[in-house]
């Protein structure tokens, strides 16, 4: 028997069926480019000091600096994490969804390494010393694993999350995992600079840094237009 279905109806069906075949936006593909300078107004209390642990020198050499914020001579400000805040469709590209961290001369490379949720970092150790790989988060559990000479180990991240990770070998050494719920996230390199690439419209955008934590713990509203956009940021 046919039934009568109101205009209402019919339209509430119609608007299910319309998100349910909505496209999905990849990163890096038909996304607006946002660049930018990050800066950092302030005082560094470890600017110029060394460690000089005398641990493996063939392979850490003899002493390593100890500065916990990487700052040129124009103040920009690098290892700062530039995100969108809220979470946004899109699918990761697959070098978003498998990274390496290399420990190399005693120092992790990179100092911040992005991940997506659900993907995996793998852990490399580049030098002929042994290594560790070593932290505690709420969100994606404990890791503490030597990584041999020449060897490496691999760990999945399943939720969003910023971690510190230290070796226990070598206590100079650190890095930031920072994990992803969405694929529009960029790190500064070592002038400052970043370009996020992400979907035109307005967005919170956050910045964020090991020490300095969150510039703004809201975000700063920015409208993103079609092709290039540029926005800098300061911490202070």
């Amino acid at each position: 028997m046919m039934r009568n279905i109101s205009a209402g109806t019919v339209a509430v069906i119609a608007g299910a069926l319309a998100l349910s075949h909505a496209p999905v936006v990849k990163a890096g593909g038909g996304l607006a480019v946002l660049k930018g300078k990050i800066t950092f107004n302030g005082s560094n209390p470890d600017k110029n000091k060394k460690d000089t642990t005398e641990k493996d020198p063939d392979s850490c050499g003899k002493e390593r600096a100890l500065d916990r914020l990487n700052v040129d001579a124009s103040g920009g400000l690098a290892d700062a994490v530039v995100y969108v805040k809220d979470k946004l469709p899109g699918e990761f590209t697959p070098e978003q969804k498998k990274v390496e961290l290399d420990q190399k001369t005693c120092v992790f490379h990179k100092h911040v390494t992005l991940v997506a949720e659900g993907g995996e970092v793998v852990f490399k150790n580049s030098d002929g010393v042994l290594h560790n790989v070593k932290f505690s988060s709420t969100n994606n559990g404990s890791f503490n694993q030597g990584v041999g000479a020449g060897s490496e180990q691999a760990k999945k991240f399943d939720k969003s999350d910023f971690i510190t990770v230290e070796c226990s070998v070598h206590p100079w050494m650190s890095a930031v995992i920072v994990v992803m719920a969405h694929p529009y996230y960029a790190a500064s390199n070592d002038k400052g600079e970043f370009e996020l690439k992400l979907p035109p419209g307005k967005h919170k955008i956050m910045v964020q840094h090991q020490i300095l934590g969150k510039r703004d713990k809201k975000g700063e509203e920015i409208e993103i237009k079609d092709g290039e956009n540029t926005h800098d940021f300061e911490f202070k």
